[in-house]
């Protein structure tokens, strides 16, 4: 007589940047005997510690440490490449497995809500990326290509103005297979036994966080972080470089803005960000807010 295995348990800790996620992070670990499995779109790229807020140390076999806890799933490819919520699915399948295996309690921790959902209800299968498509399509300005997506998927175009990766990969998967994003998503069933708490920030005391970090960041260099990048020969719009922060500072490395421009659109881009994250969590289900401070 067969037995259904049961499902892996891990613990989900969501919420706007800078709500506190790893700190909650590092203390659950040392609660749970866990290990944190990093959910960040920003932290895979190499090369780029200080605008991605990553914490801790590099160790040699590629894994960060946070006050004695390992984090996986950070520093993994090239600030040219790119990065699914599909590959994020296989990186933290695999970072939980390992994790369960050494009988510890995996935390998934991050702020990229759309790779969360994806972990805990799967996707629907999407079409591989198509490189002639994309080249035909980089041949757009990014005003083209959002509003060519804007006839065919509104509701991602508006959420990815600002992100133009994400804006590429939704007129490439809309193309190639003539359904939405969304279309494409649809939760079922959990793939895993999971408790999720999101945490929550008064407005006025997060975005005071968000102000005061953007400037920390800019003071602890982020600045030069993004030239050294640029003259390794990365281009200038490649994804990484493309992300808020890095690409303002891309702007007033061009000239195209001041050192004070450049950090009041990184503070205002990000305070928007938050509030698009707030959004995104508080649609979900299966949901625990705890308040954060």
């Amino acid at each position: 007589m067969s037995s259904i295995t049961p499902m892996k348990k891990i613990i989900v800790i969501s919420g706007a940047t800078a709500s506190g996620k790893t700190s909650a992070a590092v203390d659950m670990c040392k609660k749970e005997n866990g290990e944190i499995v990093s959910c960040d779109s920003r932290q895979v790229y190499k090369y780029l510690d200080v605008g991605a807020n990553k914490e801790g140390v590099l160790l040699e076999n590629g894994l960060r440490e946070i006050s004695g806890i390992v984090q996986h799933i950070t520093d993994l490819i090239e600030p040219s490449e790119t990065y699914s919520a599909a590959e994020f699915v296989r990186d933290a399948d695999a970072a939980i497995e390992k994790i369960a295996k050494k009988g510890k309690t995996p935390i998934v921790a991050g702020g990229t809500g759309f790779y969360i959902k994806a972990l805990l209800y799967g996707l629907n299968e999407m079409p591989a990326a198509d490189e002639n498509l994309r080249k035909e399509l980089k041949l757009k300005t990014a005003q083209e290509q959002y509003d060519a997506l804007l006839k065919l998927d509104p509701q991602s175009a508006q959420k990815n103005e600002k992100n133009p990766q994400r804006l590429l990969r939704a007129l490439e998967v809309n193309i190639l297979s003539g359904k939405t994003m969304s279309e494409h998503f649809k939760p079922t069933s959990p793939r895993y036994d999971f408790k999720h708490y999101c945490i929550s920030v008064e407005n006025k005391i997060l975005y005071e966080r968000i102000n005061k970090r953007c400037e920390n960041m800019f003071l602890k260099g982020m600045i030069e972080e993004t030239q050294k990048v640029l003259q390794m020969g990365f281009e200038k719009n490649c994804p990484a470089l493309s992300a808020i922060g890095y690409r303002h500072i891309v702007r007033y490395l061009d000239g195209e803005i001041s050192k004070n421009e450049a950090l009041e659109k990184f503070s205002r881009d990000t305070r928007h960000y938050a509030k698009r994250q707030n959004t995104w969590f508080r649609r979900q289900p299966d949901t625990e807010f705890i308040k954060g401070f």
